[in-house]
């Protein structure tokens, strides 16, 4: 069994309210037909802690299963402290899936500058991101803007425009070749993780245009991915930190709970139990254990 795991920052489970709500507002067949297909379970982001769910903190109680918020005190936004690097150094699902044997890898592309700052103890402007630090601890190559020319990595936007936009020279992906790269990575790895976060700096703008045109794009990459991968031998795992663009009333993350979304058969009967962030890790964990306890 393969497994391709995508997160997408700031997607919670909204109204079914097309005035408010992009998913509902945009052309969205995949989509839908994955959320009554599929497993989804509504997961809490909230972890007991006050405040709204953020990222720093919603990302590494999901690739920890560690309560994050609650160790630091408060929801935390953009990137890990020295805190909840530590957290992420001594425990994450990278290093609990090596530790299983398992071939794992980041399909994300990272541009040049980011890369370099990354690295730069003097350079205190960038702090890397959670799955960033995950990768890194776990002693993986970061794909390169070479690795995105030559078709092995995909771009955090999913088309690679915007490293256009920054002056790289570089061909625009339709959403459908980036669906095809990311499986045909899968292919070479148990655990392919791909992080987008488009969504969540759109839903900060409260634009309905411009957040529609996203979800749109999202469709079209899903569905594309869904109908490459053997569903009866492969599983897709989505989930979200929090909420936002599903509610684009509010510049704010939302306290909905988001969707954690399980494509295919290979978990059924496996007892999967998830209800919140915490729980996300653990279960990746628990579905590969029991495969391979069971042949």
């Amino acid at each position: 069994m393969r497994m391709i795991f995508i997160f997408i920052d700031g997607l919670g489970l909204g109204k079914e309210d097309k005035t408010v709500n992009p998913l509902y507002a945009a052309k969205a067949p995949n989509i839908h037909y994955i959320l009554e297909r599929f497993t989804v379970i509504p997961t809490d982001a909230t972890l007991g802690v006050k405040g709204l769910p953020q990222s720093a903190t919603g990302q590494t109680a999901i690739f920890t299963g560690e309560n994050a918020p609650r160790i630091l005190g408060r929801h935390l936004n953009g990137q890990p402290t020295e805190t909840l690097k530590n957290i992420i150094y001594k425990n994450n699902l990278f290093m609990q899936l090596g530790k299983m044997g398992l071939r794992v890898t980041n399909s994300n592309v990272y541009s040049t500058e980011y890369l370099q700052k990354m690295v730069n103890p003097h350079d205190r402007r960038l702090r890397p991101s959670v799955t960033s630090v995950m990768t890194m601890v776990a002693g993986m190559g970061f794909r390169t803007v070479d690795d995105y020319r030559s078709g092995r990595g995909v771009y955090h936007d999913i088309t690679g425009h915007m490293l256009i936009e920054r002056g790289y020279d570089v061909e625009r992906i339709t959403p459908r070749q980036a669906a095809e790269r990311l499986y045909s990575i899968s292919r070479e790895n148990d655990f392919t993780l791909y992080e987008h976060f488009m969504t969540d700096i759109i839903g900060h703008k409260m634009d309905m245009e411009l957040a529609i045109k996203e979800i749109e794009l999202l469709d079209e990459f899903l569905g594309e991915l869904a109908g490459l991968v053997d569903l009866n031998e492969d599983i897709i795992f989505i989930t979200s930190d929090h909420g936002n663009i599903e509610d684009i009333s509010v510049k704010t993350h939302t306290y909905n709970k988001v969707p954690t979304i399980i494509m295919g058969n290979m978990h059924r009967g496996l007892g999967v139990k998830i209800e919140s962030l915490m729980d996300i890790t653990p279960a990746v964990t628990g579905i590969f254990k029991e495969i391979m306890n069971n042949g």
